[in-house]
């Protein structure tokens, strides 16, 4: 995997005397990261053509500190990448880099790992190299960096996938400046998705093109992409991961209308609004400027409705209205205030009423709240029962938004769930408008609705989501599963577009490629979220069957190492050697703050995206638990208190021997400089003394 890496190494040797005050003499060793560097901004164009991705990286660094410094800059170079240019500028000067095979770059990384005393270096060793001394840095000083590399993609089921290097927070000392990557593909193209970041799409003429820009960024991951290719109204692609280990394949298939824009389909729109007591300032305001936002976005075709609710509810349009009145009611929108108790019966009620039973209209109700029902009916599943029988009848489809760690996260689940919506989840910190201009953007162009997918030919195992599905134009539905065998698979799809019925046939031949293993990733958190909802929320189920829900999840989550609230909940208790103290939990069976977190951990993993890890001090390697205690890495293993620990010199000749000795064990040591693990039953404590010598170490492990 291809990764890039600026570093210090060596350093400064400058004396400088300031009028009396003695000599000045900075020490030759840097503390971890790039302390004295700073990235000012990071550039990449990237354009996909006949299967070619091609390259182009410019990126600018600074010299914040008052030394002189001498660095070495390195580029690992990916398989199969041809590098056509590499040079860094300074003033009026240009340098070339070189190019080391990937077995003597092992010795260079090696060599890096012990001068800047940072482990996490580890991860690189195994790639080809390109390095270009750098010296003298002068203070203050800014230097440019270009790299060009062409590199031939993989073709998968109908797709190209590319990782670029990005993750090289362990090396920063600050966060990256700006950050902006582009990608330009040919007509081939129908679509970019990116598992690991938000790109956008941008209207550039002939050629689709898509952004991921921020500022500030301290990077946690490689930006992993997706290209499909295809040229017909719904192209479909599949892309597959297969694992030795496990001896079995996964794959992900992305479906993505590009209906016309002559065959769009009008759509009713129902805004149900909570503005009770609890939405009163900041809430209130944003969910105006939201709702402004998506009214502005209706088409001339569309109609709208606005009902708001508190202990009473109002339909202030007086049932729907075309789009062509959206202007006045922008004003009025401005004018809605806060107060009161929560009537969330008799608002879905209402607000499920207003539509008709016209034909051949997309219909849709957005539900926002911020709080749990405090008047009327307040019995969840009442609610939901009563909500679905009404939207069903007039083939409505409901989508929530939940603000706050007050809503009960069971009713807003469960009501899209049954209605073929999706949920999101807006805690303090968040944007509601972003997110609900987010949401109806993908709703805004409906393509196909009541849609059932079969899977035949080879076997298909664990496929998620399991539905009901609709489609709606530019907006991917993906399905994640496992396949025990390689061999032809054939998808149906069929649904109903303005009242006529459409079907979709595709075939892909399914290979055991081991070059995407972010599908695998995706369909473990998608199984999660599955799991997860069974264990929350099914009715009837014995002990024993929830025993066997939570520890399928429990083995996802440790396998593929996906901990965040709900997770966390239940594999804290599966530790047993070391202080669970470290381990997040919530209590998922309140309507509290566990409850949400836990709900919007799972609607985040029901999303095309990866989700990162929110437990900070809590690791897994493979199936092993790490648990950051005391200042050390604790590794989870039966009876390690009563181990007696084997000191080693971190970054010394044993050391490395020890590391050198099976991939697991870099993993492990990559976790940081203090670590206490298992290996070979011997309980080796990493740090700042013990054995140092090669020599030492194979007498005492033999």
């Amino acid at each position: 995997m291809l990764k890039k890496l600026l570093v210090a190494i060596g350093m400064a040797m400058l004396v400088s005397t300031a009028n009396a005050d003695g000599v000045l003499v900075p020490t030759t060793q840097l503390p971890a990261g790039l302390s004295g560097f700073a990235m000012t901004f990071h550039s990449v164009n990237i354009l996909v053509r006949e299967g070619i991705a091609h390259v182009f990286i410019e990126e600018e660094f600074h010299n914040t500190s008052n030394a002189l410094l001498e660095a070495v800059y390195l580029f690992p170079v990916p398989h199969g990448a041809v590098i056509s240019h590499f040079t860094m500028k300074a003033g009026d000067d240009v340098f070339t880099g070189e190019v080391l095979a990937a077995e003597e770059a092992r010795a260079v990384y090696m060599e890096i790992v012990s001068s800047m005393r940072d482990p996490a270096l580890l991860e690189y060793i195994g790639s080809g190299l390109v390095r270009l001394s750098v010296y003298p840095f002068e203070p203050g000083e800014r230097r440019t960096f270009t790299v060009e590399y062409t590199q031939p993609l993989e073709l998968s089921g109908n797709a190209y996938t590319l990782t670029y290097p990005l993750k090289i927070e362990s090396l920063l000392s600050s966060p990256i400046g700006r950050v902006k990557i582009r990608v330009k593909t040919s007509e081939e193209i129908a679509e970019v998705f990116s598992p690991s970041h938000p790109f956008r799409e941008i209207d550039e003429g002939v050629q689709k093109c898509y952004v991921f820009e921020t500022s500030n960024l301290r990077p946690d991951s490689d930006v992993t992409l997706l290209f499909s290719s295809g040229d017909v109204e719904i192209p479909s692609s599949l892309v597959t991961h297969w694992d030795d280990i496990q001896e079995e394949g996964y794959f992900l298939l992305s479906v993505i209308p590009r209906i016309a824009e002559h065959t769009m389909i009008a759509k009713d729109i129902v805004f149900v609004l909570d503005i009770s007591g609890s939405m009163y300032g900041s809430k209130i305001e944003q969910a105006r400027r939201a709702l402004e936002q998506t009214i502005q976005m209706l088409r001339e075709e569309d109609r709208f409705a606005l009902v708001t609710f508190d202990g009473n509810v109002y339909d202030l349009t007086g049932g729907l209205l075309p789009a062509q009145k959206k202007s006045e009611w922008i004003s009025r929108i401005r004018q809605i205030q806060a107060g009161g108790l929560t009537n969330i019966y008799d608002a879905l009620k209402i607000g499920l009423s207003v539509f008709d039973e016209e034909e051949g209209r997309f219909k849709v109700l957005l539900f926002l709240t911020d709080g749990e029902p405090t008047v009327g009916i307040v019995e969840t599943g009442k609610i939901v029962n009563d909500a679905t029988a009404l939207a069903r009848a007039n083939n409505v489809h409901v989508f929530s938004f939940g603000i706050g760690t007050d809503v009960v996260a069971e009713l807003l689940d469960r009501l899209v769930q049954e209605n073929a919506g999706r949920v999101s989840y807006i805690v303090e910190g968040e944007t509601i408008e972003a997110k609900v201009a987010d949401l109806y953007m993908s709703i805004e162009t409906p393509a196909l609705e009541n849609v059932s997918i079969s899977l035949s030919g080879i076997q298909t195992i664990s496929v998620a989501p399991g539905g009901p599905y609709t489609l709606f134009s530019g907006s991917a539905l993906r399905l994640s599963g496992i396949f025990p065998e390689e061999g032809e698979l054939s998808v149906r799809i069929e649904g109903e577009r303005g009242g006529e019925h459409h079907t979709y046939i595709y075939k892909f031949d399914v290979t055991k490629s081991q070059s995407n293993p972010f599908v695998s990733r995706i369909w473990a958190q998608r199984r999660i979220a599955q799991l997860a909802n069974m264990y929350r929320y099914e009715q009837g189920l014995s002990d024993e069957a929830r025993k066997e829900i939570s520890d399928e999840i429990v083995a996802l989550s440790k396998r593929f190492n996906i901990i965040n609230e709900f997770t966390s909940f239940l594999i804290a208790p599966e530790l047993k050697s070391i202080d669970r103290g470290f381990a997040v939990s919530y209590d998922l069976d309140s309507d509290g703050v566990g409850s949400v977190m836990a709900a919007k951990s799972v609607a985040e993993m029901e999303q095309d995206a990866i989700t990162g890890s929110m437990a900070t001090d809590l690791r897994f390697v493979g199936q092993d638990a790490f648990g950051f205690f005391e200042g050390f890495w604790m590794h989870d293993y039966p009876g390690i208190d009563k181990m007696q620990p084997v000191e080693l010199e971190i970054f010394s000749e044993a050391y490395f021997t020890l590391v050198e000795l099976d991939p697991w064990i870099i993993e492990v040591c990559a976790l940081g400089s203090r670590i206490r693990f298992v290996y070979d039953g011997i309980l080796f404590e990493i740090g700042d003394g013990g054995i140092s010598s090669a020599e030492e170490l194979r007498r005492f492990m033999n």
